[in-house]
């Protein structure tokens, strides 16, 4: 039985957002949110899913710490599957806001608001007879005449067609959930792993065990051929699980994944000088095709290979701060490398 490749698999339909902004918005909110959906993006190698920064009447608008955004005008835009509502801590509903509002809830899309904003989607009754998440109301606010709301204890919530969360701390796992629900929980798992990677502080070469060390150097020194965890394993005298253990309680991730991040970054390094085209780079590192050299590269580095061929090469401190932890935890032994 043939089986598809990665390439000729078919794509679930892209995801299409607006993150309707109001004036004095909370800009740390919206940016929890965007975060994901770029992730998700970079990690999948293609598009999926696609936001705008909409508005009711204007442009521009200012976020609640004087940043100005630009925005479409609500309703102008290309149709979308989910309409977020971003506002601040002084949000009113309106007669405009309220018509807005159930405008919108009566169309067959998601309907979703971030913190204090999703007492509006209250007030207009759009939340009655669903599960939801929000925070403590304002003193204004007459809980009593919200009897018919399902609160739960949860800080996000997504229900049917609405989403609702607590605060901006909750945003990224509402947006999480989001994207399970359209392309399923891998694509999340793989998005955790990658967090998990960039969050390893760097590990002192005094403390990592000499194994380890001795192997990191042999991993740098076969970057063209690059050799087998077994074959490592082996010329270290340890059991391949011995050595597993050590990458995972020392760099988090397992020796694959870390010289693969090595091999990249050698490309990374390659690319700059300019010197190379893309095929000898992809065979000094170790790449037994382009397909599978340019997708490793841009799951990794978020661009495509061609995009870096020339560029001058960061400083050694802001590359090393940049990079994924697993490939400059040992930042002393593998001195060769831009970490």
């Amino acid at each position: 039985m043939l089986q598809l490749t990665e390439s000729e698999r078919p794509r679930p339909p892209m995801l299409r957002i607006g993150f309707w902004l109001t004036e004095a918005f909370d800009m740390y909110t919206l940016a929890n949110a965007l975060e994901p959906l770029r992730l998700a993006n970079q990690l999948a190698g293609y598009d999926v899913c696609q936001w705008q920064m909409l508005s009711l009447d204007r442009q521009q608008l200012n976020a609640s710490n004087g940043i100005a955004t630009a925005a479409a005008r609500l309703g102008q835009w290309q149709p979308f599957d989910v309409l977020i509502l971003c506002g601040g801590d002084n949000l009113r509903l309106d007669p405009d806001m309220r018509q807005q509002l159930s405008h919108w809830a009566a169309q067959p899309i998601s309907l979703g608001a971030l913190g204090e904003a999703g007492w509006l989607l209250a007030q207009i009754g759009a939340l009655e007879g669903v599960r939801c998440s929000l925070p403590k109301p304002a003193a204004s606010l007459e809980f009593a005449a919200f009897s018919k709301l399902t609160p739960v204890a949860a800080p996000f919530c997504v229900d049917r067609q609405r989403l609702t969360c607590v605060g901006p701390q909750a945003v990224q796992g509402l947006m999480h959930e989001l994207l399970a629900r359209y392309h399923g929980r891998g694509l999340i798992l793989r998005m955790a792993k990658h967090a998990a990677r960039q969050a390893r502080p760097l590990l002192p070469v005094q403390d990592a065990p000499e194994k380890l060390q001795a192997t990191l150097a042999l991993m740098s020194e076969h970057l063209s051929r690059t050799l087998g965890i077994d074959e490592l394993a082996e010329t270290m005298g340890i059991s391949r699980r011995h050595l597993e253990r050590l990458f995972k309680r020392s760099l988090g991730c397992s020796p694959s994944r870390h010289y693969l991040d090595l091999r990249l970054q050698q490309a990374r390094q390659l690319l700059h000088a300019g010197e190379r085209s893309l095929s000898d780079v992809a065979r000094a590192c170790g790449f037994v095709s382009l397909q599978h050299f340019f997708r490793c590269y841009r799951q990794y580095f978020g661009a495509h290979p061609r995009d870096h061929m020339g560029v001058k090469a960061p400083s050694q401190r802001a590359s090393m701060l940049n990079a994924p932890a697993s490939s400059r935890a040992v930042p002393v032994v593998l001195p060769s490398f831009p970490h």
